[in-house]
């Protein structure tokens, strides 16, 4: 081939190469893919704003190419790759919002079925608490069957149970007079309450409330003699007036009086029966059937005396409130019981005097009956075993020194508490031990309950 040729191919190579079209960016290409992809389409749902811009900067880029500007849709094309990473952002957060006010909606639907639940389970719960009650009721009013004859041994343990009835039923008696006494001058009643069956003072009063100390050897079954210490009960005490004596009572307690009445008229009776039925020798059937009764009726004449005191203008819970009082101590292990609440102490005494941890504790307790003085007290002293009649006016010197111990006017606490609560002894005997009698801790039987008499209806 010729060198003119050869050029003339050459010129022509060069004609044609100058003719051919502008190739496309490579930012195009990835314009395209990315407007196709997943993140697109959520931006176009939840960012239509964002993805509009882009889409407008890829039309630009395009008619930048169309007119040969390939620098101007190469720069078009990088801003609307950009734009749709913007809207992309945008619609994520986008999506997160509306996530947030699904689940906030969903959270409240769950919110109100569940507060619907509640209602329901109240009321069902109320419903299972009424039936519980009329269950109870029915079981109540069902006459005492008869317990019948029994051999020796179930005799001698029905005895024993019958003797620690009558002293719950002496304590719960007890604390219904300490209840229907007159207040101590300057004390005021429950807020609400009003004037009940009451004794001519307080000394009379709570000498009722008190059990009759004078029977020791009834605590223990199998008791073969009654002590010289132990006056038949139908011979009240100087300080314990008859059930036959008439009560000073406030107008419209007469009833609650009589009530009262008639459940220590019961006692009297149980203990004649018991020291007939602890007599050696003597097949005479326990009254535990009679003891069952007589507690019951002093119970009745308890729950009779805090309903007449019971405020109607406020919900009661005086004793709730003085039993998490305690508990919160940390130090006095309070329990209910239906007295009120009961704090036990032991090892207050050397020989018959107070120990000065002993005084300490019961100054600190001072403090509490201060601080409380619409709650009358009871002083029960519980024995580690049976107490002779000589043995017995040294127990009571010790439960009077409790009681001195307790009258928050007798220690620091007078000038903030000017108003003494009611506090009266008990002496129970051997009749409610805790432990065995006869096993190596039987010296846990000897302690002393202060009980916290609750003042109204639970």
């Amino acid at each position: 081939m010729s060198a003119r040729r050869l050029a003339a191919v050459a010129v022509a190579g060069v004609v044609l190469a100058a003719c051919a079209p502008i190739p496309r960016p490579a930012v195009l290409d990835e314009l395209e893919h990315v407007r196709a992809g997943a993140a697109a389409a959520e931006s176009k749902r939840y960012a239509p704003g964002a993805f509009a811009r882009a889409e407008k900067l890829r039309s630009d880029a395009l008619a930048a190419l169309d007119k040969t500007d390939r620098a101007g849709a190469q720069i078009l094309g990088e801003q609307a790759v950009a734009a749709h990473a913007h809207a992309h952002a945008i619609s994520r957060v986008a999506r997160a919002e509306a996530a947030e006010a699904e689940a906030k909606t969903q959270r409240s639907a769950g919110e109100a079925s569940l507060a619907g639940l509640e209602a329901e389970q109240a009321r069902v719960a109320a419903e299972v608490d009424a039936l519980d009650m009329r269950i109870k009721v029915a079981r109540d009013a069902q006459p005492v069957v008869p317990s019948g004859k029994a051999d020796a041994d179930r005799e001698k343990a029905r005895l024993a149970a019958a003797r620690s009835l009558a002293l719950q039923a002496r304590l719960l008696c007890g604390a219904a007079r300490l209840l229907t006494a007159p207040a101590p001058p300057g004390n005021p009643q429950p807020d609400g309450a009003q004037p009940s069956a009451a004794r001519s003072d307080d000394a009379q009063a709570a000498g009722a409330a008190q059990p009759n100390t004078a029977q020791p050897s009834t605590a223990q079954p199998g008791a073969a003699q009654p002590s010289a210490a132990q006056p038949s009960a139908a011979q009240p005490s100087a300080a314990q007036p008859s059930a036959a004596q008439p009560s000073a009572a406030q107008p419209g307690s007469a009833g609650l009086a009589a009530q009262l009445d008639e459940a220590t008229a019961a006692i009297k009776k149980l203990d004649a029966d018991l020291a007939e039925a602890g007599v050696a020798g003597r097949a005479i059937p326990a009254p535990i059937d009679q003891a069952s009764r007589a507690r019951a009726g002093c119970l009745a004449a308890l729950t009779a005396a805090r309903r007449a005191a019971t405020p109607v203008t406020r919900a009661p819970g005086a004793g709730d409130a003085l039993l998490a009082e305690l508990s919160a101590a940390g130090t006095w292990s309070p329990v209910r019981d239906d007295r009120g609440i009961v704090i036990t102490l032991r090892g207050l005494f050397a020989g018959n005097a107070l120990t000065k941890t002993g005084e300490a504790r019961l100054r600190d307790l001072s403090r509490v009956t201060a601080a409380h003085p619409a709650f009358p007290v009871a002083v029960v002293v519980h024995t580690d075993r049976e107490i002779s009649a000589r043995e017995e006016p040294a127990w009571a010197a010790r439960a009077e020194a409790v009681v001195r111990a307790l009258d928050p006017a007798q220690g620091a606490s007078a000038a903030a508490a000017p108003r003494a609560p009611r506090i009266a002894p008990f002496l129970a005997g051997s009749a409610a031990p805790v432990v065995d009698p006869g096993g190596s801790e039987r010296g846990r039987n000897a302690r002393v309950e202060i009980v916290f008499v609750t003042p109204e209806t639970l």
